[in-house]
């Protein structure tokens, strides 16, 4: 309760007693707070509220009267109009006071945009038809305010944003910019409060020195189109930082069952044909458990990702078939030399042991792959008859 207390008067001390009971009310209206039939309360009633005198009330119920907000007759209590009624480019704070929603987010972007046309609507009729000088003043501006936006964020930006549209209108002679830009400032007013916090930095700097570069070489094309796009790079900043737009997410439920069928086969087709490894310690067999030929093991290994390939010439060079590819020989030598050119297991040579003449052992007729080598117990030149 204390810290409510003192926030309150705090407020109360920054905008001044009228101006804090003014935006008390708005806020009221812009709420919904007040009875159907809109009737506010007494003078004496709000000044108990509030902690003001009735004099305080009253000045403050004036302000609204004159902006459209309330009514007031002679001896009757004060009515509030309806929002949708008084819901004006001046009156755009009203739209605020609630949660930042979805549609006070589009009122804003509406702001922003008229804002944006009429800066550069301005400033490209100055750059066309204005003098040296009066070209400097509006450098300057923009030098000031690529300035403040690195060091001196929010009140002062936005101070030298209309200070900027006030001087190109005086400059394009447009008195009725001058009284639009007017309504602008005012209805920034009512939601600075709750926008300062977000104006500044890089983005704004960007804009403002690329309109004070456009305007010092009269480069009506930049004006014109690389302008806009940093206007409005900035002015989504301030929204996305006043107002995100919800983000949508993807359902859990649609991405399991994608993710378990993925991993599913990817388990069974491991389970169907095995990798060979890169050191050949399996070789592919069928799901009965039936070994592979050697030939669709050779396939095999040359197709599956992550597994030594063996290039064709390799094979074809250890058989001693012609480099082209062209096979003249006949089925039966193909196949001996296919049974020569690889090991009983169906992996590539890597060592031969010496062929004797005459010896009855099977291990002289053998050739071995690199797995089969590493596993034998015979070293290579040995005589396989002393075997």
């Amino acid at each position: 309760m204390r810290e409510a207390s003192a926030r309150r008067a705090a407020e109360m001390v920054r905008v001044g007693l009228v101006a804090y009971v003014e935006q008390q009310i708005e806020q009221d209206i812009a709420l919904g707070r007040l009875p159907r039939n809109g009737r506010l309360a007494s003078e004496r009633v709000m000044a108990h509220w509030y902690g003001v005198s009735r004099g305080t009330v009253r000045e403050a119920l004036r302000r609204l009267a004159a902006r459209g907000l309330v009514v007031q007759h002679p001896g009757r209590q004060a009515r509030a109009v309806a929002l949708d009624e008084t819901l004006t480019l001046e009156n755009l704070g009203l739209a605020l006071h609630a949660a930042r929603s979805e549609e006070g987010r589009r009122l804003l972007e509406g702001f922003f945009s008229l804002k944006r046309q009429v800066l550069v609507e301005l400033l490209a009729d100055c750059c066309a038809n204005a003098s040296e000088s009066e070209i400097g003043r509006l450098e300057s501006v923009c030098y000031a305010l690529w300035d403040a936006a690195r060091w001196h964020p929010g009140e002062r930006c936005a101070q030298l944003e209309f200070e900027l549209l006030r001087l190109a209108a005086q400059v394009a002679a447009r008195p009725g910019h001058l009284l639009l830009i007017q309504s602008l400032q005012r209805a920034f007013r009512g939601i600075e409060a709750r926008l300062l916090p977000f104006m500044g930095g890089e983005v704004l700097g960007q804009w403002a020195r690329c309109a004070m570069h456009a305007l010092s070489e009269r480069d009506m094309q930049a004006l014109q189109h690389q302008l806009p796009l940093l206007l409005k790079a900035c002015d989504a900043r301030v929204l996305d930082s006043f107002a995100p737009r919800p983000r949508m997410h993807a359902s859990p439920e649609t991405s399991l069952p994608e993710a378990s069928m993925s991993a599913s086969a990817q388990e069974g087709a491991l389970e169907v044909i095995p990798c060979v490894t890169k050191r050949g310690l399996d070789c592919p067999t069928k799901p009965d458990g039936e070994e592979l030929r050697p030939s669709i093991a050779l396939s095999l290994m040359s197709s599956e990702p992550g597994c030594e390939r063996v290039e064709g010439s390799a094979v074809d060079a250890a058989a001693g078939s012609p480099s082209d590819g062209r096979d003249d020989s006949s089925p039966e030598e193909g196949l001996q030399s296919a049974s020569l050119s690889t090991c009983s297991c169906g992996l590539p040579l890597s060592c031969q042991l010496p062929v004797v003449a005459g010896a009855s052992t099977a291990k002289s007729n053998s050739s071995l792959c690199e797995n089969c080598v590493a596993q034998c117990d015979v070293p290579c030149g040995t005589d396989p008859a002393s075997v």
